[in-house]
């Protein structure tokens, strides 16, 4: 499941931004990426750009929405040129033009994943379900050794939690769209 970027900042989403990091505005950033690099590589793509290039990583969060059912924010980097302007340069699953990002000054890459920070629209219990589910895939990904990893082996509980977020997506999905 993949969030889109929101077409606009609505209350909630600047809501979410502010209690992520507070008084730091989202702002569109447009995406230009690489064709040759992997998908969604963002620390190993902008460091190495910026080597070449010059000009600096800047971490954030990738803001997107699932309309009606969830925000998510994504800890991302994107380029920051010599000229000030910000590029997103890492290539995506799904082509967009542009994402919302929120820069956290705070925030720095220390090599290890960082959990998505979900939040849901509705009082729907199977939304806040999906996104408990979602953490818990998460910690499964990374506890002990596997943190260290790229692969992470399917363990039973792994299969287990995958497929219950599959069968509430699907649910989701019908009735949000």
């Amino acid at each position: 499941m993949q969030t889109r970027t929101p077409n606009t900042l609505k209350p909630s989403i600047l809501k979410f931004c502010n209690s992520i990091v507070p008084n730091q505005q989202p702002l569109y950033v447009d995406v230009k990426p690489l064709f040759d690099k992997p998908v969604n590589e963002c620390f190993i793509i902008v460091p190495e750009h910026v080597a070449i290039y010059g000009g600096e990583q800047m971490f954030g969060w990738y803001i997107g929405e699932w309309p009606k059912v969830m925000i998510e924010a994504i800890f991302h980097a994107i380029w920051h040129t010599k000229d000030g302007i910000l590029i997103d340069i890492t290539p995506k699953e799904i082509v967009t033009n542009q994402i919302l990002f929120l820069p956290d000054p705070h925030r720095k890459y220390e090599g290890r994943q960082v959990d998505n920070i979900r939040k849901p629209l509705t009082g729907d219990k199977r939304i806040r379900g999906f996104c408990q589910l979602a953490h818990e895939l998460f910690l499964s990904h990374n506890e002990g050794d596997l943190a260290d990893k790229r692969e992470v082996p399917v363990t039973p509980r792994i299969q287990e939690i995958q497929d219950e977020m599959a069968q509430l997506y699907l649910a989701l999905t019908r009735k949000y769209g």
